[in-house]
């Protein structure tokens, strides 16, 4: 193997932990988006019972938005997770296929947080109204 072949490698690798973190972003940026809706809708469903009209247009104009907000979010965790990948570039993890692995992982779960942290978020302040609490809210999370 000479140096050339060993950067190839390197490079091939680079492309796939970008191409991971970057799949992941997109299917959180779609899935997460249809998830969030769904949540906040069966949450507030639950809390306020029958919608009316004026609420259900509110709650429209809403998930409209998170198609536009959640997209940015997935792509500033997607961006985060960049230096994780980088960091399998360094000399000392090139020696460890386990390391990279690991940071590979990691890569992939910052790219999940950003917009696990939306839902969460979403569904305790949209969703979640007055005192009400959905049966499987879980007591550490903020209602």
């Amino acid at each position: 193997m000479n140096e050339r072949n060993a950067s190839e490698e390197s490079d091939v690798l680079w492309a796939t932990g970008c191409g991971v973190s970057a799949t992941v972003a997109l299917m959180c940026a779609t899935l997460g988006t249809c998830l969030d809706i769904v949540l906040v809708a069966r949450t507030q469903g639950y809390c306020l019972g029958d919608l009316s009209a004026g609420e259900n247009l509110a709650g429209f104009i809403w998930a409209a938005s998170r198609f536009v907000v959640f997209p940015i979010v997935s792509g500033i965790s997607l961006f985060a997770s960049l230096p994780v990948v980088l960091l399998a570039r360094l000399p000392w993890f090139a020696n460890h296929d386990w390391l990279k692995a690991i940071l590979m992982l990691l890569a992939a779960l910052v790219s999940i947080a950003g917009p696990a942290g939306m839902i969460v978020h979403d569904v305790a302040t949209e969703g979640i109204i007055g005192d009400c609490e959905p049966p499987w809210w879980p007591s550490w999370l903020p209602a």
